[in-house]
């Protein structure tokens, strides 16, 4: 379950995870930014399982109190074989509209989610959510 936004308008501290229909549930029926930013969404998640991607979080605006963000912050967890499907990578590699996508290793992924994700731009801590695969 998604918790309630904290006083500043971020997810408390933590990684939550969720399904798609969760995450458009919370996320997506304020505003035609957000809808259209959700749909990009529900195309990278096929995408990703199709290339090999173990854990995909999302942050940024879009899982804030913010009306209107400008994109959602994703990084993507790569499987040991990754890429299983190069067509799915070149489309991931492509980008998706609405998505700032970073497909990274382990260690790439704890500094993403260790850091770069857990604090907002002036550094007060921040919740991410973890989508389903």
């Amino acid at each position: 379950m998604i918790p309630d936004f904290d006083d500043l308008g971020n997810l408390p501290r933590g990684i939550y995870l969720a399904s798609l229909d969760e995450i458009a549930e919370r996320f997506s029926w304020q505003s035609e930014p957000r809808q259209a930013q959700m749909e990009s969404l529900r195309w990278l998640v096929p995408l990703a399982k199709q290339a090999g991607i173990t854990r995909l979080v999302i942050n940024g605006s879009f899982v804030t109190d913010n009306p209107e963000p400008n994109d959602v912050d994703c990084v993507l967890l790569m499987a040991d074989a990754y890429p299983y499907d190069a067509d799915a990578d070149a489309e991931i590699e492509a980008g998706l509209p609405f998505l700032d996508i970073h497909v990274v290793d382990q260690d790439g992924f704890d500094a993403y989610v260790g850091k770069m994700f857990g604090t907002d731009r002036y550094f007060n801590p921040k919740g991410m959510v973890e989508v389903t695969l």
